[in-house]
């Protein structure tokens, strides 16, 4: 048991075993997926320290994550000093650091060497109910620092010619196939669960919590509360030019079927992982 109030008191001796010891958890999915809505559940248990996109977001650093993994180091010294700080501090404090964010999926490779005990909850939603929601928040139509960062191919010729529907295909299956991967190497130390599930499920909020390693549950009270709040909604106010969010979007359900058949193109193969039925 450790003796500090304080990151700065903290020993040489105390800082290896955290790197070596410790266990964060992350929660890679593609965004607009229930990140938020896991951020908020977490933030009832009081051995857990929950962040939703802490900050520094590193929203302008995705993009070249994705493309540069051979930059090992680079992307590793990148994450430590972003997240070193919030990691100790909630060890000092002897709570579990979580953290929901689409910007570190590409990092997860360098985010497990650092740590090797990290721990990772693959969060996956339906293509086109992602996708619908990425369009109301204008998502690789706008032009932001967000935007600016997002995955997107190297080709640029090429993607300047896709639509808004195809480039967030191409987003949605690139970062699932990604996290796949990596997944693939780590199976001990990953949880995948679908959205769906855990908003309509009380029961997989029980084995996220277990995942994570917290003894604590949410009571019946805070579990159907929780379960029937919305979240992280779009909401548009006094928008600059630049952004291009939308109130209303049609539903999944209610598109045309031309749209969805150019979503299939690029989802198909992972939807039919996740028994997602298109």
């Amino acid at each position: 048991m450790h003796s500090f109030n304080h990151i700065h008191h903290i020993s040489s001796k105390y800082l290896a075993f955290i790197y070596e010891s410790y266990q964060p958890v992350f929660v890679l999915n593609t965004g607009r997926s229930g990140s938020a809505f896991i951020n908020n559940l977490l933030q009832n248990i009081p051995d857990i320290k929950s962040y939703h996109e802490a900050s520094p977001t590193l929203f302008l650093q995705s993009n070249y994550a994705y493309h540069h993994q051979d930059k090992i180091e680079v992307l590793q010294k990148m994450f430590e000093v972003a997240r070193i700080e919030l990691i100790l501090e909630a060890s000092i404090k002897n709570r579990f650091y979580v953290e929901s964010n689409q910007c570190l999926v590409f990092f997860a490779r360098q985010i497990k060497s650092l740590f090797p005990k990290a721990k990772f909850i693959h969060l996956t939603r339906h293509p086109g109910d992602f996708i619908t929601s990425a369009i109301k928040k204008g998502w690789h139509k706008n032009d932001s620092v967000w935007e600016s960062g997002r995955i997107k191919m190297k080709d640029a010729e090429a993607w300047a010619k896709m639509s808004q529907i195809e480039r967030l295909g191409w987003v949605w299956e690139k970062t699932h196939s990604y996290i796949e991967d990596f997944k693939s190497l780590h199976t001990r130390d990953f949880m995948t669960i679908k959205l769906e599930d855990l908003t309509k499920k009380p029961e997989y909020i029980d084995i996220l919590l277990e995942f994570i390693g917290s003894e604590n549950k949410l009571d019946a009270k805070q579990m159907d509360t929780i379960l029937h709040r919305k979240i992280n909604e779009v909401k548009i106010s006094n928008e600059p030019k630049n952004m291009h969010k939308l109130a209303t979007y049609p539903a999944y359900d209610n598109w045309h079927s031309s749209d969805k058949n150019v979503m299939k193109k690029f989802v198909s193969k992972s939807a039919e992982l996740y028994s997602y039925i298109l």
